[in-house]
């Protein structure tokens, strides 16, 4: 099940869409997914999800997202996030920002 993400800082002048991938709203997602070649910026550091779903539910969502065509910058990502990444060969999908 895949979530808007928000994060404060990010706006258009960045050029990113914020998105929350904490809660699930399907209208949300389909007018992210509708944007071509959509930048999405994901706050892993607030991302409950990833403590109660694990690891490899973010990861899929995130594959989601980027197979739909978004590019997709993940800021604070723990390292054990990264590590998951790395091991799994997908660390080049996805922008590592701190």
């Amino acid at each position: 099940m895949l979530v808007p993400l928000y994060h404060p800082s990010a706006g258009p002048a960045l050029g990113l869409l914020p998105v929350n991938l904490a809660e699930v709203d399907a209208a949300h997602l389909v007018r992210i997914l509708a944007q071509p070649h959509a930048q999405l910026l994901v706050d892993c550091g607030t991302l409950a999800c990833q403590r109660t779903l694990g690891i490899c539910f973010l990861v899929s969502q995130l594959l989601v997202l980027r197979q739909s065509g978004a590019s997709i910058q993940l800021r604070n990502a723990s390292p054990v996030l990264r590590r998951c990444l790395h091991k799994l060969g997908l660390s080049t999908f996805f922008l590592l920002v701190d």
